[in-house]
């Protein structure tokens, strides 16, 4: 199953704007708003989820992780843009992976990061077969 987890207080509401800027995918994806994300992290964990963090500080590479940490039920966390994954947040992660990066940027904005892992996630499942 495929969806979007947001905060209720921290993510901005889902108007026309925000629609329009996924291309329309936001109509054909499940969204939840929920109060709290550790508590959903950690129902979502209880379920057979793993949970990736995509974190700038991460020791892993993710285009070095192994496909057997990626496969399956997986749940991929973005942080805020500046601050990154919470700290209550982080403690839920099964594994963080950063983005390798060339030159003088360090990090990229959480749409860029997030197209990134997730373009990743696809091109893994569909060696594997698995789309």
């Amino acid at each position: 199953m495929r969806g979007l987890v947001l905060t209720r207080r921290h993510a901005p509401p889902l108007s026309p704007a925000v629609s329009r800027a996924s291309a329309g995918a936001l109509e054909h994806l499940p969204v939840a708003r929920v109060a709290n994300l550790r508590r959903a992290l950690n129902h979502l964990k209880s379920r057979g989820y793993w949970v990736l963090g995509a974190d700038v500080a991460a020791a892993a590479d993710l285009f070095e992780l192994p496909d057997r940490l990626l496969s399956g039920p997986l749940v991929v966390v973005l942080g805020g843009e500046g601050r990154g994954i919470r700290a209550g947040v982080r403690e839920c992660l099964d594994h963080r992976a950063r983005i390798p990066m060339a030159g003088r940027v360090a990090s990229l904005n959480v749409a860029a990061a997030g197209a990134v892992v997730l373009f990743d996630l696809l091109r893994r499942d569909r060696a594997r077969g698995e789309t």
